[in-house]
């Protein structure tokens, strides 16, 4: 790797851990460590939100995808946004007025506890797997591009989200989520004139790709999958616990569906970038001999010059650490209140708490790395592997889930008998799949995503009209349900302007680009380099200066 992108990429890693380290000292209670006091402003959960759905995962796939098939890629990836519309309509004030800081929490007050402890349980899975193959992306991609091995790249990107993670609680991730948004946004919208020129304009580029490229569906993935996709892509997202977090840790019932609002407009605007850069790259990049997944690594270190190479590596290890550090937080927020708290030591403080907390987020954290290990040494795909275990796991610990915040008559022993529906067709579905190989895998993956859900959603609807909550379970149902009728008010708590310590980070940044774009340090002068570094110091700076809210002066402020 050049010495240039290096320096930038080293900038990157310091200022994260400088996050942390900068947060840690305030995080002395449960509510601040998991949920940031509840007062996370909607534009930055929103962008929170995005980033901690999309990694280098979602960037080296789908820009793969984009190469291989052409436009049916992006047609796949915005699925993401009617989910999301539908989502924030329907979810939104619900998550924000069910006042938890975990999202299993308010399965015992709405039916009971082994209801909570199920779906804790059966979520915890999906979540380090899901983490894992984050992990994994960014290795492909750094393997590709900088000629290190993926697992010194994966331990990297691991351990560095776990160090600020830990010490710095959801604030910490949600700022450096802020400042990961600004690199990957700038680095992928800088890549996409360079392909597009690359492949000799427009029509160059319609030349040489082959016949319905740019039909929106094509290859294994018809609109019978894209229905598929869509059901799996809303079911991900509705149950997805860091997404579900940025929710409830909103400052209000009016914020939380901004949240929700700006999350899908760059749900909409953003994926097209990166897969129009992959789609480019199929006419000046052949395509025998090339492992799709490795296009957007090989488009990056070919045409660009030193320290932006860097800032597109950061801006992939910033997607990846942005996902990475809101599962990491999230999971171990489950493990923390709805197990331990809940069932090993009732009575602890809440310094306890957060070093308990702490010490599951590390847990975690190695645990996905793991996972990431195992994926990479045995040569899974990591599209069909996201698809199999989401197709597995998905329907069945999300929609009763789901329902228990939309139906008042559905009662715990509803509840379970859907779980336990979903999960013995996806093993069922997983089995056959391994066992016999299906030779059309496109539609065996729909299969595999519909036929679940339909079967959960169906007994949970069938328990809910015919076998309802009767006696106790109702009024603990009805007791519920007029909370969530019920606007709350916005947190008193007051706290400091996020937007100072994100723009030092975006500043520093900044900085490090124009040193390695002037030609310091071995490096040649690079007038895109130091364009891009003006626009990032410029920011930084309108970001330290701006007006700060009210400094933190106590224990529980930040």
């Amino acid at each position: 790797m050049r010495g240039a992108d290096l320096a930038v990429l080293a900038a990157y890693f310091l200022t994260m851990i400088g996050v942390g380290v900068a947060y840690a000292r305030h995080m002395k209670s449960l509510d601040l460590y998991f949920a940031g006091g509840k007062q996370l402003p909607w534009w930055l959960a929103g962008v929170s939100l995005v980033m901690s759905y999309v990694s280098a995962l979602s960037i080296v796939v789908y820009a793969g995808l984009g190469y291989r098939y052409g436009f049916v890629a992006l047609t796949i990836y915005w699925t993401t946004v009617p989910a999301t519309l539908a989502i924030t309509w329907l979810l939104a004030r619900r998550w924000r007025r069910a006042g938890i800081i975990t999202p299993v929490e308010f399965l015992e007050t709405r039916f009971s506890p082994a209801v909570r402890q199920v779906f804790a349980w059966s979520g915890i899975p999906l979540k380090v797997i899901d983490e894992g193959l984050k992990i994994v992306a960014i290795g492909i991609f750094v393997a590709a591009g900088l000629r290190i091995s993926p697992y010194k790249a994966m331990a990297l990107v691991g351990l560095i989200a776990l160090v600020y993670t830990v010490l710095g609680g959801l604030w910490a991730t949600v700022i450096t989520d802020f400042v990961q948004f600004v690199l990957v946004t700038t680095a992928i919208l800088l890549l996409v004139p360079l392909a597009l020129g690359r492949a000799g304009g427009w029509r160059g580029f319609l030349a040489k790709v082959p016949a319905g490229f740019l039909h929106p569906v094509g290859g294994p993935y018809p609109w019978t999958y894209i229905g598929a996709f869509l059901i799996l892509s809303a079911l991900s997202l509705a149950g997805n616990w860091s997404l579900i977090q940025k929710f409830y840790s909103a400052r209000s019932d009016a914020e939380c569906r901004g949240v929700g609002w700006l999350a899908s407009a760059i749900f909409f605007l953003l994926p097209p970038a990166w897969i129009l850069t992959g789609m480019f790259a199929r006419a000046f990049i052949p395509a025998a001999g090339i492992d799709p997944q490795s296009i957007y690594a090989r488009v990056s270190y070919n045409l660009l010059p030193p320290g932006m190479f860097g800032l597109i590596v950061a801006a992939l290890f910033a997607a990846t650490m942005s996902v990475l550090s809101s599962g990491y937080n999230v999971t171990a927020a489950v493990l923390t209140v709805d197990v331990y708290q809940r069932w090993i030591h009732p009575q602890a403080s809440q310094r306890e708490l957060v070093v308990v907390g702490r010490i599951l987020t590390a847990v975690v954290a190695l645990a996905a790395l793991g996972i990431g290990v195992l994926v990479t040494a045995y040569h899974w795909t990591i599209f069909d592997t996201m698809v199999t275990v989401f197709g597995f796991f998905l329907p069945p610990t999300v929609l009763p889930v789901l329902a228990g915040l939309l139906s008042r008559r559905l009662s715990a022993h509803g509840a379970l008998a859907g779980f336990f529906v979903g999960i013995g067709l996806g093993l069922g579905f997983l089995v056959y799949k391994w066992l016999f190989r299906p030779p059309d895998l496109g539609a065996f993956q729909a299969a595999s995503i519909v036929i679940p859900a339909l079967a959960t959603a169906l007994v949970l609807v069938a328990a809910a009209r015919w076998f309802p909550a009767r006696g106790e379970a109702e009024a603990r149902a009805a007791a519920f349900f007029a909370r969530l009728e019920r606007p709350t008010a916005p947190a008193e708590r007051p706290v400091a302007s996020p937007a100072p310590i994100a723009g030092v980070v975006i500043l520093i940044m900044g900085l490090a680009l124009l040193t390695m774009g002037s030609g310091s340090f071995g490096a040649s002068l690079s007038w895109l380099t130091l364009a891009t570094g003006c626009f990032f110091a410029a920011l930084g700076l309108i970001m330290v200066l701006a007006k700060r809210g009210k400094q933190p002066t106590g224990d529980d402020n930040i």
